[in-house]
């Protein structure tokens, strides 16, 4: 905990939660946010089912690669760099798929809102851990965890909605406002919580070391897969939605929320 944490942040400590709880939203929120569109995309763009599921492989790819180093950069550079960077990245990656004119472009950009998303619930852990003595944090900790369920039953309802009246480029215009708010509030609110003291060298080479002596340990390992598998169930079920939810039970896009509800309800 960093020893300054009561001057960074003289607001109630309720306050500082909801703001790290939202930061933590935008990688989930971003991930189901559009799904309800799949249909109405692909038909826009030329694009494939296959190709449209592509989008989502992308995003979750470069999700899970950032977050491995999403930590470390935030020990090293501190964590308010890395959280302007990564909404200042998934603003204009966001304004880049609204723009897309092709199943690339699309893609592409999607791959860069994975890479930027992550590093709001990484860092926003970083800073519970700053801010909060550790009985405090925990409970914080859960209440962001909480959220982080909650998003992806939040996000289709809203795209959804987007999609039927305004067309499926709005839903990454809404996306867009989403990260110019996120990033205006972090920049105004945000303080720098990690200590000088606390500060560590950024190398790639100790970082990888690290996880490798992590992945040999089978405490580890265990709970790895433990908490791993039932989460990759759920993408396969996210990757799956679009078709067989619109295609097969012919549902429409603000439908989806429903069985979207009952899933991450079961998870939560």
């Amino acid at each position: 905990m960093n020893p300054d944490a009561d001057k960074l942040w003289t607001a109630p400590r309720w306050a500082l939660a909801v703001l790290l709880a939202v930061l933590g939203m935008l990688g989930p929120f971003s991930i189901d946010t559009y799904i309800p569109a799949f249909s109405g995309i692909a038909r826009s763009i030329g694009a494939t089912p296959v190709e449209m599921q592509q989008t989502l492989s992308a995003y979750l790819f470069g999700f899970a690669f950032m977050n491995l180093f999403h930590g470390a950069l935030s020990d090293s550079f501190g964590r308010r760099p890395v959280v302007l960077w990564g909404l200042a990245v998934f603003t204009l990656a966001s304004l880049g798929c609204a723009l897309s004119q092709n199943i690339a472009q699309l893609v592409f950009f999607r791959a860069l809102q994975g890479l930027s998303t992550g590093a709001g619930i990484v860092v926003s852990r970083a800073v519970i851990r700053d801010m909060f003595p550790p009985a405090e944090a925990q409970k914080v900790m859960s209440q962001v965890t909480i959220y982080f369920g909650v998003a992806p039953a939040i996000a289709p309802i809203v795209g959804g909605f987007l999609f039927v009246h305004l067309g499926w480029h709005s839903i990454f215009w809404f996306l867009v406002a989403v990260g110019i708010v996120l990033f205006t509030a972090n920049w105004k609110l945000l303080p720098e919580t990690l200590h000088v003291d606390q500060r560590q060298s950024f190398h790639v080479r100790h970082l990888l070391r690290g996880y490798w002596d992590l992945c040999s340990d089978p405490r580890f390992l265990l709970l790895a897969l433990a908490s791993g598998v039932p989460f990759n169930g759920m993408f396969l079920y996210v990757l799956a939605a679009p078709a067989f939810l619109g295609d097969h039970l012919q549902l429409a896009p603000t439908q989806f929320f429903w069985f979207f509800l009952i899933t991450i309800g079961g998870i939560m």
